[in-house]
């Protein structure tokens, strides 16, 4: 990308993620695929690491994202063509990545039981978080102990701002799921906000 002129990274910033990934499934325009991960790649890490709170391994499931993408273009453009974009396809591979890494680390029921385990001895006591008085730092402890598939529902919607049609897209779940499932991870986030004052 630094290698190309000025004029070539403008006329690459002009084309739409489509045409980048045609420019580079067609003839292997590694520059054109270098802008697509440049536009791309701050979203998915900032999704990852939120998901997995560990940026060292979203990091890795970013790279193995785009690898992905790099090896598969014409399947992202299919998914293209079926109407899903190539954000919310990169999305569902990162989050994919994430789970298998999930699994691979702990069974569902020790995630979940390390996650308390940390929220336990991460927070501080009441006082102390009377004084600090962050509103933000309260909602993200409390967002960072609900369970797995309730925090990444409320990332993907708060963070990313996806529909529940993108939402029931990237996580494999059906619409109806992730509305109750939202539901459930906003009924939990408000006992875990008033609990904690």
């Amino acid at each position: 990308m630094q290698d190309a002129s000025g004029q070539d990274w403008h006329r690459l910033q002009a084309m739409t993620d489509r045409q980048l990934l045609e420019a580079y499934a067609g003839g292997r325009d590694f520059q054109a695929f270098g802008a697509f991960v440049a536009r791309h790649e701050g979203a998915l890490l900032s999704f990852a690491a939120a998901f997995l709170r560990d940026d060292t391994l979203a990091q890795d499931v970013v790279q193995e994202t785009f690898l992905k993408a790099a090896r598969e273009p014409q399947r992202m453009l299919k998914w293209r063509a079926d109407g899903v974009s190539e954000r919310n396809w990169l999305l569902k591979v990162a989050r994919d990545l994430s789970v298998d890494n999930l699994r691979r680390r702990a069974s569902e029921k020790r995630v979940v039981s390390m996650l308390a385990l940390e929220a336990e001895t991460s927070a501080p006591p009441a006082d102390a978080r009377a004084e600090l008085g962050e509103e933000a730092a309260r909602v993200r402890a409390a967002i960072d102990r609900l369970r797995p598939r309730l925090r990444e529902l409320l990332i993907l919607k708060v963070r990313e701002g996806k529909s529940y049609k993108e939402m029931a897209l990237i996580t494999g779940i059906s619409v109806t799921n992730v509305g109750f499932l939202l539901h459930q991870a906003m009924q939990e986030l408000g006992r875990e906000l008033v609990g904690g004052r």
